[in-house]
């Protein structure tokens, strides 16, 4: 250090030397590889082959392997496929080293409780409450089962025929009805079996007879058939629930209807920024 300003940075520098304690003596720490890398220096030893020069040498065949440097107990788990994550769950987070300490155990604890009998049972020892509540149970799960088969035809996106196409069973409407509340005991007079027996075209073998004219009779006035929209309903209240239902079912159809490309609109073909300002003859004030 040169110049007239060296005594002043002199005299800002302090060298600490620790006074001695005790005998006890403290070398500096070497760590072993640290040694071990100076005897590879000193006698010139090849160093390791890093990733980048295995690239070089490779070309395009090279492929990057990290898991190679993995050290693990049982080399030959080093490729193992296991996943980090595993339906959301971390697999580190349930990784015991005592795993198999622990199944041992538990296999005691069960050959101890087998022995002692704590798994025998009798079926004898059921009641006759308790076997009707297994059968219960059978039938509400072979129930869920047919609900869930019905559920998946409904679903099927194959072409569908439409409601008013298909042949409808008197005996499944009628269990649909009771199913609902309707009482089915005046099923003869009921609507749907008049217009059935109205509807049916009654196919004769025509009895032989000598061709008179028929006589005139007065034609009677035909049944009237109810509207359409209380055809099918039984008493006023169902009427309204129905009218309401409607209104309900429209309403996300009418709050989606926007303009389309059907709805004509006549634009302003005269723009004021550009036609505005004035144009006297002679000369033009703007544009």
């Amino acid at each position: 250090m040169k110049g007239n300003k060296v005594n002043e940075v002199l005299n800002r520098l302090h060298l600490a030397v620790p006074n001695k304690r005790d005998d006890k003596e403290r070398p500096p720490f070497i760590p072993e590889g640290v040694v071990a890398r100076r005897k590879r220096m000193d006698i010139g030893e090849p160093r390791r082959k890093r990733e980048r020069d295995l690239e070089v040498e490779l070309g395009d065949d090279y492929v990057l392997d990290l898991q190679k440097y993995w050290d693990l107990m049982n080399s030959s788990e080093k490729y193992d496929k296991i996943p980090e994550i595993w339906e959301g769950h971390n697999v580190a987070d349930y990784i015991d080293p005592d795993i198999m300490q622990k199944l041992e155990e538990l296999e005691k604890e069960e050959e101890l409780r087998t022995a002692a009998g704590e798994y025998d049972s009798e079926s004898d020892s059921e009641d006759e409450e308790m076997g009707e509540i297994r059968q219960l149970a059978k039938q509400i799960r072979e129930k869920k089962k047919l609900k869930i088969l019905q559920s998946k035809e409904k679903n099927t996106q194959g072409p569908r025929m439409p409601r008013t196409a298909k042949k409808v069973q008197r005996k499944v409407l009628e269990d649909e009805m009771r199913s609902l509340g309707v009482d089915m005991d005046d099923k003869d007079n009921a609507h749907y079996a008049v217009q059935a027996r109205r509807s049916r075209s009654v196919t004769r073998k025509r009895k032989r007879e000598d061709s008179v004219p028929p006589p005139s009779v007065a034609r009677s006035r035909s049944c009237s058939r109810p509207p359409r929209d209380v055809s099918g309903l039984r008493d006023v209240k169902m009427v309204k629930k129905a009218k309401t239902m409607m209104k309900s079912a429209q309403k996300k159809m009418n709050r989606l209807g926007k303009k389309g490309e059907a709805d004509r609109h006549v634009f302003d073909m005269k723009p004021k920024h550009l036609l505005s300002g004035k144009r006297k003859a002679g000369k033009k004030d703007r544009r």
